[in-house]
């Protein structure tokens, strides 16, 4: 065997032998700790990116027109879908807003998490007069035909006035919607007041609350810019 041979196989021994040598811990300690600074660093990307709503089923029809009610039963301002085109569509656009956020600002709040509650207040009970004295703000959805309450797709049933004939075996029609805002930072709650009436007397009628939460800085203050302009 010659020196050239001798010389070739000594080098192969030697990468096999580099090869087997056992990785650091220190090395491996570090990789793990890498590979999950990456995973974390994914998911507050995704989290940032990903919205959270907290939106509730509302009528796919536009309402007709909306009254502002500030700390009174009496319309500030009315914003017609016809005749107040700018104004209605950049209210709505606020309005739909004011219920999304990234989840990654939801989890630093402690918000991620929503239940949606429905809770039936009684008949006559609930007066507008009560909602805007508890409130900066009330916004008053009106539409021009009866719509109907859904709740994940479907018919939402009152089981309180399930047992009333009067109202269609729980099935909830309405014409109004009274939606709270309030100028707070951050998350804050947000109820919608349904006031189902019977088609036949507008005199009497039944009220659902429907809890959620939203943000309702910006939404605060385009209605205040609203207001100012409709003066």
């Amino acid at each position: 065997m010659d020196n050239q041979q001798i010389n070739q196989e000594n080098f192969n021994e030697n990468l096999v032998m580099k090869t087997k040598k056992k990785i650091p811990k220190s090395r491996i300690v570090a990789m793990s700790i890498m590979g999950v600074l990456g995973a974390l660093a994914i998911a507050i990307i995704l989290m940032a990116i990903i919205p959270k709503s907290y939106a509730v089923e509302l009528p796919k029809a536009d309402p007709s027109y909306i009254y502002i009610y500030e700390n009174s039963s009496t319309a500030k301002a009315t914003i017609y879908k016809d005749s107040d085109e700018e104004l209605y569509n950049k209210l709505m656009k606020s309005f739909d807003n004011s219920f999304s956020q990234s989840s990654l600002s939801a989890l630093f709040q402690k918000e991620l998490s929503n239940k949606i509650e429905y809770d039936y207040l009684g008949t006559n009970t609930k007066t507008l007069s009560n909602i805007t004295n508890e409130n900066q703000y009330v916004l008053g959805f009106t539409y021009a035909d009866y719509q109907t309450l859904t709740k994940n797709g479907k018919d939402y049933v009152c089981e309180e006035l399930k047992s009333n004939g009067s109202y269609e075996n729980g099935v909830v029609k309405f014409k109004t919607l009274w939606i709270t805002v309030n100028n707070v930072e951050g998350v804050s709650e947000v109820n919608i007041y349904v006031r189902r009436v019977l088609p036949d007397s507008e005199a009497l009628y039944a009220i659902l609350k429907i809890s959620t939460k939203g943000m309702q800085s910006e939404l605060s203050k385009t209605i205040t810019n609203i207001i100012l302009e409709k003066a």
